[in-house]
């Protein structure tokens, strides 16, 4: 999956992307079950490991469209969030499913959350 939404995110504009994403400006809710915890949480797990060993080392967009497709095909609401820092010079994306950051954390306070997909 992320050499697939890091193809998608090179062949076509990101608003072509986010439909498929969710709702945008929407969030999902912070109390899930235990069983999406897990799952967001090993999902989470896969799409970090897998980056680090692929030749191309995809960065935080790419690895959060990936987690945030592989959870809505199991049915698991998740948010997946995009920031900027305060100086304007680095931006961030992330996937939260319930209290928990899947992809992207654990430092994501420092960005301000400019768009969510939920």
């Amino acid at each position: 999956m992320l050499a697939v939404s890091g193809m998608l995110l090179s062949l076509f504009r990101f608003q072509r992307l986010a439909r498929h994403l969710g709702r945008h400006m929407s969030e999902s809710g912070a109390v899930e079950p235990a069983r999406a915890r897990q799952a967001g949480d090993r999902i989470g797990w896969a799409v970090t490991r897998v980056a680090t060993v692929l030749p191309w080392h995809p960065v935080c967009l790419p690895q959060a469209v990936a987690a945030k497709l592989m959870l809505r095909r199991r049915g698991i609401p998740s948010t997946l969030y995009m920031g900027i820092d305060s100086r304007g010079y680095d931006a961030h994306a992330w996937v939260r499913v319930g209290d928990r950051i899947v992809t992207g954390g654990p430092s994501t306070d420092r960005y301000s959350v400019v768009s969510t997909f939920s």
